[in-house]
């Protein structure tokens, strides 16, 4: 499934910075738990010229956007956040490189106002992973780490406001929707889910970036050799002869595989039901209607 038709990209485009001298700048379109890490990997075993990185916390110059960055972008604060964004556009610019990719779920959460001005010759590769799966598994992995007492795993918001560093801050227009309810922390990451597929969408249509991103569905495609082949066909990237498929599974240690419970279908009803007309639109449109996976979660909308 691709979000791209195949004729338009190739004759007018020209994304391949190899064709046009240009460096080709790709992201992720994507929540946390939904398959970045994998992509990551594919992308260093098998994709050449290419500078490619997860989520650059040891890389000096390179920001990693979580933390501080969401909450700045949240409030619109951009005496402190175009800086940041600015120092990833000139690290991304100074790598030799002609493809320049980063696979982390921060790019929306932060990145997402300013990015039509600020990016040169992107593309994306929008992953969308069952959100009742994506709900449970970074609830799963908050927890894990909370229970490790690890430093740094919160910020103080400008508003005061203590927040775990990787999510939303929870004052983003989809949770001001909800204000007065009282929501459980799995209820909170399914919204989290809802607004950052909100974000790619409108950076999608805002920006008339249709024929710049390549759309996989998760749950069914990304561990799939066929479909990774059609990924770097489209962004006219060069690869290695065979692909390596031995590829990292980011799971989380010291926990269950993921289980969605019966309490928790109760909890993905309500926040069905009750998301806004907005959202709703957006969940009964192209490309989430041709995800056989989200079927069950959109039933209720």
């Amino acid at each position: 499934m691709r979000e791209i038709r195949k004729k338009s990209h190739r004759g007018q485009l020209k994304m391949s910075c190899l064709a046009n001298n240009t460096k080709l700048t790709l992201f992720t379109l994507a929540s946390g738990r939904s398959g970045t890490s994998y992509l990551a990997d594919f992308f260093t075993k098998n994709v050449l010229q290419c500078y490619s990185t997860h989520e650059p916390y040891l890389t000096c110059g390179n920001p990693t956007l979580f933390g501080k960055p969401v909450d700045w972008n949240t409030h619109q604060n951009e005496s402190a956040l175009l800086p940041v964004l600015e120092r990833k556009c000139r690290f991304i610019a100074s790598r030799k490189a002609p493809v320049y990719f980063e696979s982390s779920h921060a790019f929306l959460k932060t990145f997402n106002r300013h990015a039509g001005t600020l990016l040169n010759n992107a593309g994306f590769i929008h992953l969308v992973r069952h959100p009742a799966l994506v709900a449970k598994s970074e609830l799963m992995r908050e927890q894990l780490i909370r229970s490790l007492r690890l430093p740094f795993v919160e910020y103080i918001s400008d508003s005061g406001k203590w927040v775990f560093r990787w999510a939303l801050t929870g004052n983003e227009q989809i949770f001001r929707h909800f204000a007065g309810n009282i929501l459980s922390r799995f209820q909170f990451y399914l919204l989290q889910w809802v607004e950052i597929e909100y974000r790619a969408m409108q950076l999608i249509k805002q920006n008339k970036w249709q024929n710049r991103v390549f759309f996989i569905e998760v749950n069914r495609q990304l561990k799939t050799e066929s479909i990774l082949k059609q990924l770097v066909k489209f962004f006219d990237l060069p690869h290695t002869l065979n692909f390596n498929m031995d590829l990292r599974r980011n799971r989380t240690p010291l926990i269950a595989p993921t289980r969605i419970t019966a309490t928790d279908e109760l909890e993905i009803q309500w926040i069905t039901k009750n998301l806004p007309d907005a959202y709703k639109t957006m969940l009964n449109s192209e490309p989430y209607t041709k995800c056989l996976s989200l079927k069950s979660f959109r039933q209720n909308l």
